[in-house]
């Protein structure tokens, strides 16, 4: 069992149609929320306490806007991309 699969989702129905229709899998949320959790890489919205988190494990970014409730996180949306940002004198 990976690290990733003790994170404990939420998604009502219309995020799980609209990662269906982006091609996100759950295993892709949990890891990104497994990984802000863990590393405290993500934003936090003060108004709201949402989080945005992203993952990018190989060629694609996931971004992933989540809240905590108890021990479980309530995904509220989810996006992917295969930009990549590069720093000016950076690789």
């Amino acid at each position: 069992m990976n690290a990733y699969d003790q994170i404990r989702l939420h998604i009502p129905d219309e995020v799980e149609r609209l990662m269906d229709n982006r091609k996100i899998l759950r295993e892709d949320v949990q890891k990104t929320v497994h990984h802000a959790e863990t590393t405290g890489e993500k934003f936090i919205n003060p108004p709201t306490g949402r989080s945005l988190a992203s993952l990018r494990p190989d060629r694609v970014t996931y971004w992933v806007e989540y809240s905590q409730i108890g021990e479980c996180y309530q995904v509220h949306s989810a996006y992917s991309h295969r930009m990549e940002m590069k720093r000016k004198g950076g690789p």
